[in-house]
């Protein structure tokens, strides 16, 4: 079982773009619902995000796990951070069958709330990630994840606030954060140190000069003379 260590950063540049797409075209769907409520372009949305939980899984068995159950088994025990995306892949799944179903029984109330906590749990998730990459890689993670992970929080609190005051600048508000996190996530690519192989190298220390033998000391051949007398 070989595992090319090259398919982790690979996979996860191709997952940072499948959610990407998933949000943008979520955010694209759900400014134009608000005047086309009626209209099955709001069914985009939803359905994106489920086509998202349904690729993402499929993208970590395809490239570290080669297709095989026993070396996508190795793969996550060596890389214990692709279990993060299969978190993101159950959230955002478990977000878009909420809210298709929202817009399916045509109410809003309890499956818009998860909806929207879904929504903001996959924000605060990706301020993890610096912590499941090496430790040369950590800066430039942190930062382009925190980034994304406040630019999807604040849509989630735009819309929130927009459901208790009605107001449509927080709507627009609401699906732009989206189009603006999609556009985050399409544009990141991962750096291969994030995921590479960690070599550990050791310097030997220089060689030092061979002591040399102690000389007897005048003390001692004095004292083995008088012995000697004896």
């Amino acid at each position: 079982m070989i595992i090319d260590y090259d398919n982790f950063y690979k996979a996860s540049t191709l997952i940072h773009i499948t959610q990407g797409a998933a949000l943008f075209i979520l955010g694209a769907s759900e400014a134009y619902a608000h005047d086309n409520p009626e209209s099955r372009a709001v069914l985009a949305g939803p359905l994106a995000l489920i086509a998202a939980a349904v690729l993402i899984p499929l993208l970590v068995l395809a490239l570290p796990g080669g297709w095989s159950i026993e070396q996508l088994r190795a793969a996550l025990e060596i890389r214990k951070g692709f279990y993060l995306f299969m978190a993101f892949a159950c959230l955002f799944g478990a977000a878009g069958l909420s809210r298709l179903t929202q817009v399916s029984v045509k109410s809003g109330g309890g499956w818009q709330a998860f909806f929207l906590f879904f929504l903001a749990v996959s924000g605060a998730l990706y301020f993890t990630m610096a912590w499941r990459v090496n430790e040369e890689a950590w800066r430039q993670v942190l930062a382009w994840h925190a980034a994304i992970g406040t630019t999807l929080l604040l849509a989630v609190a735009a819309k929130t606030a927009n459901i208790f005051s009605g107001k449509r600048a927080l709507h627009v508000g609401w699906a732009v954060l989206l189009l603006v996190t999609g556009l985050q996530l399409l544009t990141y690519k991962e750096t291969p140190a994030a995921f590479g192989l960690r070599i550990v190298t050791f310097q030997a220390a220089p060689d030092l000069p061979a002591a040399k033998p102690a000389s007897p000391s005048k003390n001692a051949g004095t004292a083995d003379k008088k012995r000697s007398h004896h």
